[in-house]
């Protein structure tokens, strides 16, 4: 049995599918090349750390259009389920089979760095499980050594689902620790925060990212 390994859990984009809460602020188009730039950029950061990545894809959209990004000899799984969080179980439950510590991240976090992930797996070394938080009271990573299926019982896309993870996981008297927050984009403020960030700090390795919202921004007279 190896190790560890990253569970990149995303969508395929696909028109009309995709980052949706950001229409009409952006085209269905926009959206889409928007999303597709997100999931460059991550795995940009994330390819060379020396571990093993699974994508675990949506079940709409064309396999073919994450394949031309991620072009190397990787794990594709579908995503299985009913719910979000039954899927988000399933990838794991089929990663651990093969690994000692998985660590599942988002797609929607083109911020998120290697420090973010190396960190999540230090806790894990000592804790039964790892949970990094994002600003809108959700979480864009978690990580465990055994798979555990109440942990993702609950009602997602809510301000409360970090709280009410954490509480799943005291409940289950099982070790946790917290990494670091993150910015999510789900919404036109979501997308301006990224947009200000980018502009302030252009040392973020978010190349892909920052050239379409220059790109789209120069294109607007208001912010």
């Amino acid at each position: 049995m190896k190790d560890k390994a990253i569970i990149f859990f995303t969508r395929i984009p696909t028109l009309g599918k995709t980052k949706t809460r950001l229409e009409p602020f952006l085209s269905k188009d926009l959206c889409v090349k928007l999303q597709l730039a997100f999931i460059e950029d991550i795995y940009s950061n994330i390819k060379n750390m020396g571990i093993d990545i699974i994508v675990s894809y949506s079940d709409h959209g064309d396999l073919a259009i994450l394949e031309d990004i991620i072009n190397e000899d990787i794990c594709f799984i579908r995503q299985e389920g009913l719910s979000l969080g039954e899927k988000m179980h399933n990838a794991i439950s089929f990663s651990l089979k093969n690994y000692r510590k998985v660590v599942l991240i988002g797609s929607d976090l083109p911020l998120m760095n290697k420090e973010d992930i190396e960190r999540a797996f230090e806790i894990l070394e000592t804790k039964d499980l790892v949970i990094s938080p994002t600003y809108d009271g959700g979480y864009y990573l978690i990580g465990m050594k055994e798979e555990n299926k109440e942990i993702f019982n609950m009602k997602y896309s809510t301000s409360s689902v970090f709280d009410e993870t954490i509480d799943k996981i005291k409940s289950l008297d099982k070790s946790y620790g917290v990494g670091s927050y993150q910015l999510d984009i789900d919404d036109k403020d979501d997308f301006l925060k990224l947009y200000k960030i980018l502009k302030e700090d252009d040392t973020i390795p978010c190349d892909n990212t920052r050239d379409l919202l220059y790109e789209i921004m120069e294109k607007r007279e208001v912010i």
